[in-house]
């Protein structure tokens, strides 16, 4: 009886994968067209129509080629009626020549190209040259009728490559004046696409931890947490039960508390950064005026407490109630407000501020207290407040009648209490 690999030897070609030749167009799969010259099938790249592999007659003898757009790239002389996997020679093709490999089934063909551009991938990351490699695992990907899991590692790859270019700070330049190597602005995408890379070989196979733990690592570089901690956890999902997988499934556990814990750093020190910003914002005021404004704030509350305030105050206030209108509260109001500055008027002219029939020379005295409550000092706002809730005022109401914008939304288009849509059922004026 044949052994397995005896018959698979003898068996005709279905697929033919060409791999490391110079000119990259006819790398690739070449299917048996059913046609035949020479005595033997003629093969044509699946994603190439114009590039085919063949049997050709050269003199007296006979060969091997593979021409583009019917000029010789690639050949070898050789009587064989089965394509050389070695010895072939360039034309019209760039150095170096290719590699040719004939397989029964196509299944085998893609495989056998997919681990071939898997290794090239990785020669070129080891050698820095990270875009080049995600270039040759996105042609991998494009190979027909690869296994599910395959993809997802190939993916896999990927997505360590563009890690690897996200955690890289500069590229080496191609240009011989800028030895020193430029910024690429890839390099701040590529976590993102190793992340995308990553979840798109999880859908494919949920097992692959190699996908997981890249995509994990590639979202805690750019601070992506929750999205880092999901790959984590499929990570430690992906990794298959056993002892002998122990330390892979610890390895992920700790990155994921790893990234909780550098997570609630990053949150701290954005507070701690937010809080030195403000700080940094905030006026510094002088002393000599928090000294004024605080003298001032407290002569001008002290002056409120007096009887002869307080009693018509509350006599005024008393009027106001529901269902009054408009211009009768204007009228109330204002003559609290001259209650108000019946007492401050000679405090103001103290300072310099003819407040008896001046409302700027009001509205600037108010302000330059109020400015150093707002900057901080915490005894004058706790003044300018306690004044506030003695006079029923708001403070820019003292130094003179805030007009208020009013505005009608009886049009606006929302959600009605009883469930439906459409404008408001009543007027909504402020």
């Amino acid at each position: 009886m044949f052994e397995f690999d005896e018959l698979e030897a003898v068996l005709p070609y279905e697929a033919i994968a060409v791999f490391g030749a110079g000119s990259e167009e006819v790398n690739g799969i070449y299917e048996d067209t059913k046609v035949k010259a020479y005595g033997t099938p003629i093969f044509r790249h699946t994603v190439l129509s114009t590039t085919l592999l063949a049997r050709e007659p050269h003199g007296t003898r006979t060969g091997w080629l593979i021409g583009v757009n019917r000029r010789p790239y690639y050949g070898i002389r050789t009587d064989s009626e089965r394509c050389p996997a070695i010895g072939w020679r360039p034309f019209k093709g760039q150095a170096p020549s290719p590699r040719v490999e004939g397989f029964a089934r196509l299944g085998d063909a893609c495989l056998r190209l997919a681990e071939a551009w898997c290794q090239e991938a990785e020669a070129l990351n080891d050698q820095s040259r990270f875009k080049m490699a995600a270039e040759v695992y996105k042609r991998a990907l494009t190979l027909p009728v690869l296994p599910t899991k395959r993809l997802a590692e190939i993916q896999g790859f990927r997505a360590k490559t563009f890690r690897r270019l996200a955690e890289s700070k500069k590229v080496t330049s191609r240009r011989q004046d800028d030895s020193d190597g430029e910024e690429d602005p890839l390099v701040g995408m590529a976590a993102e696409w190793a992340i995308q890379e990553a979840e798109e070989a999880l859908e494919k196979d949920p097992k692959c931890f190699l996908a997981a733990w890249e995509g994990a690592i590639a979202a805690k570089h750019i601070g992506w947490w929750n999205k880092g901690r999901q790959l984590a956890k499929k990570a430690m999902q992906a990794v298959p039960n056993g002892p002998q997988h122990r330390a892979e499934r610890e390895t992920a556990s700790t990155l994921f508390l790893l990234m909780a814990e550098e997570e609630q750093e990053e949150k701290q020190r954005k507070v701690l950064e937010m809080q030195q910003a403000k700080e940094a914002a905030e006026p510094e005021v002088d002393a000599k005026e928090v000294e004024w404004a605080r003298g001032v704030a407290i002569q001008l509350n002290e002056a409120l407490k007096s009887e002869d305030f307080k009693r018509p105050h509350h006599q005024i206030w008393k009027l106001i109630g529901p269902g009054l209108k408009k211009k009768d509260a204007d009228l109330l109001f204002s003559e609290i407000r001259q209650l108000v500055w019946e007492k401050w008027n000679p405090i103001a002219w103290q300072h310099g501020y003819r407040t008896s029939w001046d409302s700027m020379a009001r509205k600037t005295f108010c302000a330059r207290v109020v400015d150093v409550a707002n900057a901080g000092v915490v005894e004058v706002k706790a003044l300018v407040k306690e004044m506030e809730d003695r006079t029923c005022l708001e403070w820019p109401d003292i130094a003179e009648a805030v007009e208020k914008i009013k505005y009608d939304e009886t049009w606006a288009y929302t959600k009605r209490e009883d469930g439906t849509w459409g404008t408001w059922n009543g007027p909504t004026s402020l």
